[in-house]
C-alpha cells in the first residue's frame, strides 16, 4: 500500500513538472524571439553610433593633413576649416588645436572660451590622454572627460608630428547626448527603451547615459567601440518584461507548484531527520578535526596521530616530525590585511600538501604554523630533500585579491626516536630546531641535535635564575654619563642593568637580554629598569642634579599601548618630567615596520617622551625609517669611531651619518668614546653628545652623584 500512494504521488509530481516545463518552454521561446528583435535593434543602434564617431574622426585626420602643410595655421584659416568640416549633423561640441599642448584654438568659441591656454601638462588626466596618442602615433578617443568649461564629452586626440618633430595636439570633443540623439538611441518605438554606459573592470557601470531604468529591468546588451575600455549598449521593453504571463499558464503553474508543495512535503517528512543527522556528524568531526580555514587536520587532530605513532603498539620504528613556520607572515597580515593572511594561508597550507604522499600526515597548528609527519622514514637525506621542495613551493609567488606577494619557511625537523619518545618532546624539539631555522637566516630547515639541546637547557637554566634573581633582588642599575659637546656639560646618563647572580657571578647583558626576549621576561626586567631608574632620578634631583635619562626598550615591550600608558604614569608617579626622559630603541625595530608599534612611539612622544636609536648604523640603515619614526636622537655605534680619526672610512662615514642628522633635525650621540683623540675629533665634526669609557665607565648611584659634582662644579 505505501509503494502504492508512493507511485501516485511520484506520477503526479512528474505529470505538474511536465506540465510547468512546457509552460516555461513556450514562454522561454517567446522571449527568445523578442530579445532578438531588440539584439537587432540594438546592431543597428550601435553601428550608428560608432559611424557617427567615426565621422567625427574624419575632421581630426582632414585637420592634421592640413596642419602638416601649414604649421603656422592662421585664425582666419582655422575658422574656416572648421566651417567645412563641421557638419550640423556631426555630434561635434567644438574643436580645439594645441602647439606644444597648449590649446591656442577653439572653434565654436562661443561657450569654450575658457580652453583657451590650457595647458594639457597641467591636467594629470587629460595629460595622460594626450602621452596615449603621442605613444600611439595616430587618433586615440578618450573619455568621458570632464572639460574645463564644464560637462561631460569623448575627446578625440591626435598628435600632429613634422620632420620627426611634436608640433603638438589636436582635440575633436564628441558631444555624448547629441552623439546619442543622432544616433537614434534616444529615440523611442514605444516599446523599447534604450542606454549606454560605460563599464569598469570591477563590472561597475562609471557612466550612464539615455534611460537609467533599463539596468534595472530585463535588457539585452551589445559592446560599442567608443573609446579605450569597455562600453554597453542596452535596450529593454519600456513596460519591463519580454512577454506578460496568462491566465492560462498561472493556471498551470500553479497546479504544478501545488502538486510539487505535496511531494517535497512528503520527502521532506522522510528525508530531513537523516540529513540533519549526517551534516550535524559531518560538522562535529570537522569541528573537532579539522582547520576551519584550510581545511587540513587541526592540533588535536595532529596530537591523536603523533600519540599513536609514539604509542607501544605502532607499527612505525620511526618517522619525522616538520614543524613549519612562515617567514614574515605577521609582516604580510599587518600591511595587506588579515583576509589577504587568510587567503595567504590557505594556498600555502594547499601547496603543501601537494608536495606530500597520501600516507603522510599534514595540520595547521594556528597562526602561520604547519606541521608534517613523514611516515616510513627511510634516511636524512630523503627528509632534507623533502624539506628543499616544501620551501620551494612556499617561495613561488602568491597572487591573492589582485596583490602579489612572496614568502618563504623556516622548517624545524625532529626524527623519531632519536630526538624524542613522545609527543612533547618530538613537538618540542621541532619547534627549536624551527628556531634555529630562522636564526640561520630562514628559508632553510635544520634538524634538531645535541647541539640545540644543550643551548635550550642553558637558556632554561638562565631563565630560572632570572626569575630568582628578580625575586632576590640581584640586579642593579648603573648609569654612564651623557656630556654636551656643545658646552661641555653632562645632561643626561643611559640606566644600564647589570646582574650579579647569588654566586657572584657577573653574567653580561649580552647573554641574559636575548634569553628574557625569547622568554618574555624582558617585560619584567624593562618594569624594573624604568622604576629603579625614575626612584634613583628623584634622589639626584633632590641634590639638585637634574639631568634627563636614557633607558633601554626592547622591541617586545612595544607592542602594547597599555604597558606604554603604564610607563607615563610610573614616570608621573616619580614626578620625574616627560622630557626629561629618552627611551632608547634598535635599529631593527625600524626595519620591522609594524603599524602598532609605530603608533606607540608616536604616543609616547606625543606625551613628552624622547627616542633615540642606539647602535645607529649597524643595521640596514634607511633614511625612509627616519622619516617614518619620531625619533628625536641617533646614537651612532662605537664600531664608527674605534680607529677614529686615523680611519679615514670611519671618519668620511662619520661625517656621513651627522650630516644626514643635521639634514632632518636630529640630535647625534657618539658611543664608544674612549680616548682624547676621538673626543677631539667629534667636537671638530661638531657632534651633539659623547658617551664613553673616555668619559666614565657605568657608575652606581652614588659614584654618579659624585662624579656629577666633579665634573659640573
Amino acid at each position: 500500500m505505501k509503494r502504492f500512494w508512493l507511485f501516485i504521488i511520484l506520477s503526479f509530481a512528474l505529470s505538474s513538472a511536465g506540465v510547468i516545463w512546457f509552460a516555461e518552454n513556450q514562454h522561454a521561446q517567446t522571449v527568445e524571439a523578442r530579445k532578438r528583435t531588440a539584439t537587432e535593434r540594438l546592431g543597428k543602434l550601435r553601428a550608428a553610433l560608432e559611424g557617427q564617431v567615426n565621422s567625427s574622426l574624419v575632421t581630426v585626420r582632414a585637420l592634421r593633413a592640413e596642419i602638416k602643410l601649414s604649421p603656422n595655421i592662421s585664425s582666419d584659416r582655422f575658422v574656416a576649416l572648421m566651417q567645412e568640416l563641421m557638419t550640423t549633423d556631426l555630434p561635434i561640441r567644438h574643436v580645439a588645436l594645441a602647439p606644444n599642448l597648449i590649446i591656442q584654438y577653439v572653434h565654436p568659441l562661443k561657450g569654450n572660451k575658457d580652453a583657451l591656454g590650457f595647458n594639457y601638462r597641467d591636467s594629470e588626466a587629460q595629460f595622460a590622454g594626450v602621452q596615449k596618442a603621442i605613444e600611439n602615433g595616430d587618433v586615440v578617443i578618450d573619455g568621458p572627460v570632464q572639460l574645463v568649461q564644464g560637462g561631460l564629452a569623448l575627446i578625440a586626440r591626435a598628435p600632429v608630428v613634422i620632420d620627426n618633430n611634436l608640433w603638438g595636439v589636436i582635440a575633436v570633443v564628441i558631444q555624448i547626448d547629441e552623439l546619442m540623439e543622432n544616433s537614434g538611441v534616444n529615440a523611442s518605438n514605444g516599446i523599447y527603451t534604450s542606454a549606454l554606459a560605460k563599464v569598469s573592470e570591477s563590472g561597475k557601470r562609471d557612466f550612464e547615459f539615455g534611460d537609467p531604468s533599463v539596468w534595472n529591468k530585463n535588457h539585452v546588451t551589445s559592446n560599442v567601440v567608443l573609446t579605450s575600455g569597455r562600453w554597453l549598449l542596452a535596450t529593454a521593453p519600456i513596460s519591463g518584461g519580454w512577454v506578460s504571463r496568462g491566465p492560462l499558464y498561472w493556471s498551470i503553474v500553479s497546479i504544478g507548484l501545488l502538486l510539487a508543495l505535496i511531494m517535497n512535503a512528503f520527502m521532506y517528512y522522510l528525508l530531513h531527520t537523516q540529513v540533519r543527522l549526517r551534516a550535524a556528524l559531518k560538522t562535529i568531526d570537522e569541528q573537532a578535526n579539522f582547520d576551519s580555514l584550510t581545511q587540513l587536520h587541526n592540533r588535536r587532530s595532529f596530537i591523536k596521530q603523533l600519540n599513536r605513532l609514539t604509542s607501544k603498539d605502532s607499527k612505525y620504528n620511526s618517522f619525522a616530525v616538520l614543524f613549519i613556520d612562515l617567514d614574515h607572515f605577521k609582516e604580510v597580515n599587518d600591511s595587506l590585511g588579515h583576509d589577504f593572511g587568510d587567503e595567504l594561508l590557505k594556498v600555502a597550507g594547499s601547496r603543501l600538501k601537494q608536495q606530500l604522499r597520501t600516507e603522510d600526515f599534514i595540520a595547521r597548528l594556528g597562526g602561520d604554523e604547519f606541521v608534517v609527519v613523514i611516515n616510513r622514514l627511510k634516511s636524512k637525506e630523503v627528509i632534507n630533500q623533502l624539506a628543499l621542495k616544501l620551501n620551494s613551493a612556499l617561495t613561488k609567488p602568491f597572487l591573492l585579491k589582485h596583490s602579489q606577494t612572496q614568502t618563504s619557511c623556516s622548517i624545524g625537523i625532529a626524527l623519531y626516536p632519536d630526538d624524542g619518545l613522545n609527543t612533547e618532546q618530538l613537538l618540542k624539539n621541532a619547534d627549536l630546531a624551527m628556531y634555529a631555522a630562522k636564526a640561520a637566516g630562514r628559508r632553510t630547515h635544520y634538524f634538531f641535535n645535541d647541539e640545540l639541546r644543550q643551548r635550550t637547557e642553558h637558556q632554561n637554566s638562565i631563565h630560572n635564575r632570572m626569575r630568582l634573581g628578580l625575586k632576590n633582588n640581584e640586579f642593579r642599575l648603573v648609569y654612564q654619563p651623557i656630556v654636551n659637546l656643545t658646552n661641555g656639560k653632562i645632561e643626561k646618563c643611559e640606566a644600564l642593568l647589570r646582574w650579579t647572580d647569588d654566586n657572584g657571578d657577573t653574567v653580561s647583558p649580552a647573554e641574559f637580554i636575548p634569553v628574557a626576549e625569547s622568554t618574555g621576561l624582558i617585560h619584567e626586567l624593562g618594569q624594573f629598569v624604568l622604576e629603579q631608574a625614575c626612584a634613583d632620578w628623584s634622589l639626584l634631583h633632590k641634590g639638585n642634579m637634574r639631568i634627563g635619562l636614557s633607558i633601554n626598550r626592547s622591541e617586545r615591550e612595544l607592542n602594547d599601548l597599555n604597558a606604554a600608558k603604564q610607563w607615563l604614569e610610573c614616570i608621573s608617579q616619580h614626578q620625574l618630567p616627560t622630557e626629561k626622559v629618552t627611551f632608547e630603541i634598535t635599529e631593527s625595530l625600524l626595519m620591522s615596520n609594524k603599524q602598532r608599534q609605530i603608533q606607540i612611539l608616536h604616543y609616547l612622544r606625543s606625551h613628552g617622551v624622547k627616542i633615540a636609536i642606539d647602535d645607529f648604523g649597524t643595521g640596514y640603515s634607511s633614511i625612509n625609517y627616519l622619516q617614518r619614526y619620531p625619533v628625536d636622537y641617533l646614537k651612532i655605534d662605537r664600531s664608527f669611531l674605534n680607529n677614529a680619526p686615523e680611519n679615514r672610512i670611519q671618519v668620511a662615514l662619520t661625517e656621513a651619518l651627522l650630516r644626514v642628522a643635521r639634514a632632518l633635525d636630529i640630535d647625534v650621540i657618539a658611543e664608544g668614546v674612549e680616548n682624547k683623540a676621538q673626543w677631539e675629533f667629534l667636537q671638530r665634526q661638531q657632534c651633539d653628545f659623547a658617551q664613553g669609557f673616555y668619559i666614565s665607565h657605568g657608575l652606581s648611584l652614588d659614584e654618579l652623584i659624585t662624579f656629577l659634582k666633579k665634573w659640573q662644579f
